[in-house]
């Protein structure tokens, strides 16, 4: 396990053979995250939204969400329209 040195600036160099195994390339970027004590340095997706796809994970699809979202909505405002005058 390789041992590097933190800058001044709190700087790290990334040894040559995890940045070519990981795809972390020169003047790219990188996330930074901490999980149970430990840093972990992933590479940043070249595309961030495409990076992000899935991230938010629904129980059920969009569609079917809507679909009970507009069947609610009906039901609200027929028994509305019951309790009119």
């Amino acid at each position: 396990m390789p041992t590097v040195k933190i800058s001044a600036k709190g700087q790290v160099v990334i040894p040559a053979h995890l940045r070519q195994k990981y795809g972390l390339q020169a003047r790219g970027r990188a996330i930074i995250t901490e999980k149970e004590g430990q840093i972990i340095i992933t590479p940043a997706p070249a595309d961030p939204v495409r990076g992000a796809r899935g991230m938010l994970k629904a129980k059920q699809s969009l569609t079917k969400t809507h679909a009970a979202y507009k069947r609610e909505e009906r039901k609200l405002e027929e028994d509305h329209e019951r309790q009119l005058p």
